[in-house]
């Protein structure tokens, strides 16, 4: 019996369907695919023939990219090559990983992240127990090479691998940016076929393509597979030539009020949180000067005009944007301090009040 009477047969798997697509696009990032493939390997040996099927979309890379590829199809990896005669853009390979896609869930992976050893296996067991219409991965950042000896801990504190989430203005506040992130969401495209939305193509050229396969399925009340378990690593920082509040401040704001356009709570949570924990840690980092291939921005200028009426930017925003940096940076301690202080109480509080339906693989 479904967890959730309500759930409708749309999303429901297909007979002879795969039940994940998981698509990477990849553009002369040869060394970091190879890195992805090779953790790949051992767990699609672990599941059955027809569960995944594994898109590649190459945006004509002018590397080894080619070779890579044809190196692990030799090797036994069941990839489908797709290679662009001409670059389409970012926006358009994602956009053809996700058309390519037949399965239930289509998950759009990036070329420099990693899938952590026995992860694949164990969300096609969750997945077969329960018809959804999102799944987040919890997920640990890393940069430069990456080592799982020295990872970090990837396990849940409070001992959660995996929860049914209900209620949509939660998620997203909790979430918040990390639904740019493409590698932590997995959608459900038989229920989103069945879904009015805008063409994918009305957010080209905003870096936010991926919210045109994601935002029409979440509202207050729907159906999400939280991951606590950390099952994908993701390189933080490694790719430049944009600004963070251009695009995670401006263009999703925008972008979060049209899509939420009936639900405008839905469309505040999300940039609540924006506010609180991703724009104001991400802008500390950029004017402590750890990542140098990000756009340079004036912060203030640009933000104050879209969000100056939420008190979250005048607390958390402004004194990281404007204030001098050897002021900015002990503020920063103390509210980061009082952010992870407020996250543990409320995650406590979930845990024990909130009556939670956890699962495992």
């Amino acid at each position: 019996m479904s967890v959730f009477p309500n759930a409708t047969a749309a999303g429901a798997r297909r007979p002879g369907q795969p039940r994940i697509s998981l698509t990477i696009p990849t553009y002369n990032r040869a060394p970091f695919l190879a890195e992805l493939l090779e953790y790949l390997l051992p767990q699609f040996q672990a599941v059955a023939p027809g569960e995944v099927e594994l898109i590649i979309s190459d945006n004509c890379s002018q590397d080894a990219t080619p070779e890579v590829i044809a190196g692990f199809q030799q090797r036994g990896l069941p990839i489908e090559y797709v290679r662009n005669e001409a670059n389409v853009g970012a926006d358009g390979n994602f956009a053809q990983c996700y058309r390519l896609a037949r399965g239930q869930y289509v998950w759009v992976m990036g070329d420099d992240d990693i899938l952590l050893p026995g992860s694949l296996p164990a969300l096609v067991s969750l997945l077969a127990q329960q018809d959804v219409d999102l799944v987040y991965l919890s997920s640990v950042a890393f940069s430069g090479k990456f080592d799982l000896n020295t990872l970090g801990e990837t396990r849940d504190k409070l001992g959660r691998y995996a929860e049914f989430v209900t209620d949509g203005a939660y998620f997203v506040e909790k979430v918040n940016a990390l639904l740019g992130l493409i590698s932590v969401m997995l959608v459900n495209k038989n229920l989103l076929e069945a879904t009015a939305s805008p063409a994918l193509e009305t957010l080209n050229d905003t870096n936010l393509l991926q919210m045109g396969w994601l935002l029409p399925l979440i509202h207050k009340r729907m159906r999400i597979l939280y991951l606590w378990q950390r099952l994908l690593a993701y390189r933080s920082f490694n790719t430049g030539g944009w600004g963070v509040c251009e695009v995670f401040g401006i263009r999703l704001n925008r972008i979060a009020k049209r899509y939420f356009a009936a639900e405008p709570r839905m469309a505040a949570s999300l940039m609540n949180g924006v506010q609180r924990y991703w724009m104001f840690d991400s802008i500390m980092m950029l004017r402590s000067g750890l990542h140098d291939a990000m756009n340079s921005e004036d912060f203030a200028k640009d933000v104050r005009p879209v969000f100056s009426s939420n008190w979250r930017y005048w607390v958390f925003v402004w004194p990281v944007a404007e204030l001098p940096l050897p002021l900015a940076k002990p503020v920063h301690k103390l509210l980061s301090f009082c952010n992870r202080v407020t996250r543990i109480a409320e995650g406590l509080r979930h845990h024990w009040l909130g009556r939670p339906r956890y699962m495992r693989p």
